[in-house]
């Protein structure tokens, strides 16, 4: 069976609206299936907040063992 975790990274906004990983990422060291992770991961189980209009958080799944990588 796969195990997935979930990540956070930070992603800056372009003026052209394109999404840019920026080289920081967290990891919630908690296996889980990849249902599990996409639950977590989804954007109606968070509140969110940003101030600032060039950067968020973005949520996303990836198999353990696998290389995380800028988006």
């Amino acid at each position: 069976m796969k195990v997935f975790l979930l990540v956070i990274s930070m992603v800056g906004i372009t003026e052209d609206n394109d999404r840019l990983y920026i080289g920081s990422q967290m990891v919630l060291n908690q296996e889980m299936t990849e249902e599990q992770c996409a639950f977590m991961a989804n954007d109606s189980q968070w509140s969110k907040w940003f101030q600032n209009e060039y950067y968020e958080m973005e949520l996303s799944c990836h198999e353990k063992g696998t290389e995380l990588k800028g988006k």
